[in-house]
């Protein structure tokens, strides 16, 4: 008998049935399956931050107009040292935590910054900095949507340690949406709270901002926790070091194992593959 099909993590963009408030919701479990296989060495506390991050950056990336690959880097002073969550336009995502010293306190610390990638279908690459604000990862998010895109957004995480349940939701009022369909936004946001991690569903959660049944949908992306390295860029990137950094790689012996930060798998990579036809001092192959 074949075995049923893993779940997906699915994000889902829609507008309420007033066309006053776009949604942005995710069910980001499946994520968290990702990162607990991905990173054994973590904690369920740090693999819950990481996961979050993930789920913010999904849910960023979700309001592009166009397909962009996104990459959210958090580094601060917390118990993580750096948090980074990277988004293809065809639903592939990954993520690492930095641990630090810090043994105590919020995973996510100011000062330190955020720092936000967007590359577009061209390749050409947009890279803003912020400083980081106090509180959550959602915070963070919040702050960087309104002061870098003019944004007035409410960003909500979640990931239970315990249990793996987690998601996300994005919600942003529309110019001129009435103020007393913001104040009942408001409400439901708060009001958020009472609702348990399981019944967070995507279908709850638009129907939950949008006041009932009829939202209108507008896109749906699945997500896939998974990493994109291979042994062909690992050593296009080692060939641009200098060549004496490349020698002292290979200090204590011919063959080295390159593990790559997102997933931990190991590439041995042999003297010969970056110094092949090299002559002492040159950076280019030289001519037979």
């Amino acid at each position: 008998m074949s075995d049923s099909p893993s779940p997906v993590a699915r994000v889902v963009r829609g507008l309420t049935q007033d066309h006053h408030i776009r949604i942005a919701a995710l069910d980001a479990t499946p994520l968290w399956d990702g990162v607990r296989r991905g990173h054994p060495h973590l904690q369920g506390d740090a693999c819950a931050c990481l996961t979050e991050l993930l789920s913010a950056t999904a849910l960023v990336q979700s309001r592009g107009h166009s397909a962009e690959r996104l990459q959210l880097l958090l580094k601060g002073s917390g118990r993580a040292r750096a948090v980074v969550a990277d988004a293809w336009p065809d639903g592939t995502i990954r993520g690492v935590l930095d641990l630090s010293d810090q043994q105590e306190g919020a995973w996510v610390l100011a000062p330190g910054t955020i720092q936000v990638m967007r590359s577009n279908p061209d390749g050409q690459p947009y890279v803003g900095h912020l400083e980081l604000v106090e509180g959550t990862v959602a915070a963070q998010v919040e702050a960087y949507l309104q002061i870098s895109e003019q944004v007035q957004a409410s960003v909500t995480l979640w990931c239970d340690p315990s249990t793996g349940e987690a998601g996300g939701l994005l919600v942003e009022p529309l110019p001129h949406c009435p103020p007393e369909r913001l104040a009942r936004l408001v409400d439901a946001i708060e009001g958020l709270e009472v609702v348990p991690n399981w019944e967070r569903s995507t279908e709850f959660l638009l129907a939950w901002i949008n006041q009932g049944e009829g939202t209108e949908e507008i896109s749906a992306t699945e997500l896939h926790y998974r990493c994109r390295c291979n042994r062909e860029s690992l050593l296009g990137t080692l060939r641009g070091f200098p060549l004496e950094q490349k020698v002292d790689l290979f200090a204590e012996g011919n063959t080295l194992d390159v593990r790559c930060d997102y997933c931990g798998k190991a590439y041995p990579i042999t003297r010969d593959d970056l110094l092949a036809g090299l002559e002492p001092g040159s950076t280019e192959p030289s001519q037979p």
